[in-house]
């Protein structure tokens, strides 16, 4: 076991995992609270923004075109404001713990590059669900601004055998992500 700033850590652990280990949380913004940091990505032809009672205060986007096998190829953005400061690079290593407990998981790429001048860590790979095999590209974004630490996590989801007709769309979605200050 190890530790940083004297504060053991477990491992492997996921984002959420060391968030709570530290009694950080994620507040997200709200139509009438925006943040002073927001972030989007580009709306592509035949993708539509849609509501999800499953991720509350997301962006969620969805290809009903290719649907395919009961399955809608989906873009989920997820962003809020730290509750408290944290290490950037300890936060991110669990990027890739929530992918790798993925069912079936088969980890394709992954990089720890800087994106839009912030620290990042993007995977992708594939997982079975289901009757399905699953592409997923996951991009966690840790955006330090005078007025806060931000965390954002950008998932693309498709089905394995559409890898070829959806690529350009999952590219200029992943690299359209935009930071806004305000």
């Amino acid at each position: 076991m190890r530790t940083l700033d004297g504060i053991a850590e477990p491992a492997p652990q996921t984002v959420a995992g060391r968030l709570e280990t530290l009694g950080v949380s994620v507040a997200m913004s709200a139509p009438d609270r925006p943040l002073p940091v927001t972030i989007d990505v580009p709306l592509l032809p035949g993708w539509s923004e849609t509501s999800s009672m499953d991720f509350p205060g997301a962006r969620v986007l969805v290809n009903l075109p290719a649907a395919e096998q009961g399955f809608t190829p989906n873009a989920v953005l997820l962003h809020g404001r730290l509750t408290g400061r944290v290490d950037s690079d300890w936060l991110l290593k669990g990027a890739f713990e929530d992918s790798r407990r993925l069912p079936c998981w088969a980890e394709r790429e992954t990089s720890t590059l800087d994106f839009l001048g912030c620290r990042s860590a993007f995977v992708c790979g594939t997982y079975a669900v289901d009757s399905w095999v699953l592409q997923a590209t996951t991009r966690y974004l840790v955006v330090d601004d005078e007025s806060g630490q931000y965390l954002t996590q950008l998932t693309l989801t498709r089905l394995s055998s559409q890898v070829g007709d959806l690529d350009t769309d999952v590219t200029v979605i992943n690299l359209g992500l935009q930071v806004l200050r305000h």
